[in-house]
């Protein structure tokens, strides 16, 4: 089990409410199809990689009612993501590492939205979010 402290819970549910998700999770998506190229191969039925594509954005609002969950269940996230870990291991096959990439992308996207706003604690505190989320999601792979 995960423990979180009081600032820690502050900020992500803060910025969490403050922030345009649904947008924030296109951005974090097109980067890193951007950057890692090779995750588009489980988006073969897309044929733009942008955050305004309507595919795009499309998975970037499933992503984000999940981070939502994670959110709102920050002390038992595991549990939440046990179904979106099967599926994505045993139907879906999606490599481990994406979801490591991805999170990556995400603090990148909130480094810029949050702008001076992202001193290094800060930053610290979304990278355990996020490592949290990634092990949840990671869980039912073999």
């Amino acid at each position: 089990m995960v423990h979180w402290s009081k600032d820690e819970t502050d900020e992500i549910t803060s910025t969490w409410k403050s922030i345009d998700r649904y947008l924030l999770g296109a951005k974090a998506l097109a980067r890193m199809f951007k950057v890692y190229p090779w995750t588009t191969r489980y988006f073969q039925k897309l044929t733009e990689f942008t955050a305004s594509s309507h595919g795009v954005r499309e998975h970037a609002k499933k992503v984000m009612d999940a981070l939502d969950c994670a959110v709102l269940h920050l002390d038992d996230v595991k549990s939440h993501f046990t179904d979106l870990s099967k599926k994505h291991a045993d139907q879906l096959h999606v490599d481990v590492h994406s979801f490591r990439l991805l999170a990556k992308c995400f603090v990148i996207e909130l480094a810029i939205v949050r702008k001076e706003k992202f001193p290094p604690q800060i930053q610290a505190i979304w990278e355990k979010y996020f490592a949290v989320v990634v092990d949840a999601i990671s869980r039912q792979y073999h």
